[in-house]
């Protein structure tokens, strides 16, 4: 895969760019360290708090995002955590589906393929699948969990339908913390939320710096089996055996929806970065400069039309279509080809989802036009790159 309109590539030095990535891409190991320590000392004593009170939720976060993956390029000021949801067994690989493609009362229908329907009921209870399965997943793909008896112990976060509510399990943690977090003197505080967010947010204070810790709800690898359509037939990249770790690893669910709980890779992802240079290659230091360039030129003008995940996708298709080592070698040849890549997908107005396919375009449908003023941004930093670079 090759971009060709748009124009093609001016001087890239490779002097320049090997000096770009050491003296404006690197993040400080150190620093980021102690940034992270500095958060959890203080957010993970919140959380035990938090368990005491409701043993539903885990008192140990599970680490998110770039910080974790090697992949941060700015100031280490802001961090995400996962927390988990404790005591949901996992459905029964019995569990019995009506064909109606609804939940009798519930009219929105979820965004894209990348969310589900969580719902709670006694063992031996029907139900309903929001909405029709994923293209290329099976329609037995499991959308239900079966709880025990006690259902009552989660009557304040269901609704409609037995349906596991995660608007109300934010909302239900972020009442929890907030009420730790009153009588601790301003060191942690709760961001307050004027209409409800996929996140609970604390402003953290260490050695007089703030950082943003964003805590969201978990529940981790619910399903039977894998029932994600990857890999993709043929494909060579990654390895069979990393292939075998990450399917082992499995598919969570986070609160990111009112009604509807969406798929999290984050695991997998962090299984598939893993060692991914080991053969000498330059793949995470071409996504590193491309993420200061976004960072440095695009994200304020384009901060939700271009994201940092957006970019980590390229990197895996990327991967994926061009799976020879030798490919990734040259630094200067590394990062044209992922920016190549970023034009051709811009051109195009959809970026798959790595793992779903095209049944998920990660480019918002609102966001054309913007989307083409972004591509007219990304050729000119092609035709000319030193200017941005030095």
């Amino acid at each position: 895969m090759s971009a060709q309109a748009g124009g093609g590539w001016g001087r890239l030095d490779p002097g320049a760019l090997q000096t770009f990535l050491r003296g404006r891409v690197l993040v400080s190991r150190e620093d980021t360290a102690r940034a992270l320590q500095g958060a959890l000392s203080q957010v993970e004593p919140i959380l035990q708090q938090v368990r005491a009170r409701d043993a539903r939720f885990c008192s140990i976060v599970q680490r998110s995002g770039s910080h974790i993956e090697g992949l941060k390029v700015s100031e280490p000021n802001e961090f995400d955590f996962l927390v988990a949801v404790n005591g949901l067994p996992a459905p029964s690989v019995d569990t019995t589906w009506s064909s109606a493609s609804s939940v009798v009362g519930v009219a929105d229908p979820p965004p894209d393929s990348s969310f589900r329907a969580v719902m709670l009921g006694s063992m031996g209870a029907r139900f309903i699948p929001l909405g029709p399965p994923a293209t290329g997943m099976p329609s037995s793909a499991p959308c239900a969990l079966m709880v025990p008896s006690d259902q009552y112990r989660w009557a304040d976060v269901i609704g409609h339908s037995s349906l596991l509510l995660p608007e109300k399990v934010t909302n239900l943690l972020k009442t929890h913390v907030r009420d730790v977090t009153v009588s601790q003197a301003g060191s942690v505080t709760v961001r307050p939320l004027q209409m409800w967010t996929p996140n609970v947010t604390l402003m953290v204070t260490y050695y007089r710096k703030e950082i943003s810790v964003n805590l969201v709800p978990l529940i981790k690898n619910p399903f039977v089996g894998w029932n994600i359509p990857w890999p993709r037939p043929g494909q060579s990249w990654p390895s069979p055996e990393k292939i075998s770790e990450i399917q082992d690893t499995g598919v969570d669910l986070v609160a990111k929806h009112n009604l509807y709980w969406r798929y999290s890779f984050s695991r997998i992802e962090r299984v598939l970065l893993e060692k991914i240079d080991e053969d000498g290659g330059r793949r995470r230091d071409s996504l590193r400069i491309l993420k200061k360039v976004r960072e440095d030129q695009w994200k304020t003008k384009f901060e939700k039309v271009l994201m940092s995940y957006h970019l980590k996708t390229l990197l895996f298709w990327a991967c994926e279509e061009n799976p020879s080592p030798s490919d990734w070698q040259d630094l200067t040849k590394s990062f044209a080809r992922l920016v190549d890549y970023l034009v051709l997908y811009l051109q195009k107005g959809n970026l798959p989802h790595y793992f779903l396919g095209s049944d998920v375009n990660l480019f918002k449908p609102g966001h054309s036009s913007r989307l083409q003023e972004l591509l007219s941004d990304v050729i000119k930093f092609r035709i000319s790159p030193m200017s941005y670079l030095t």
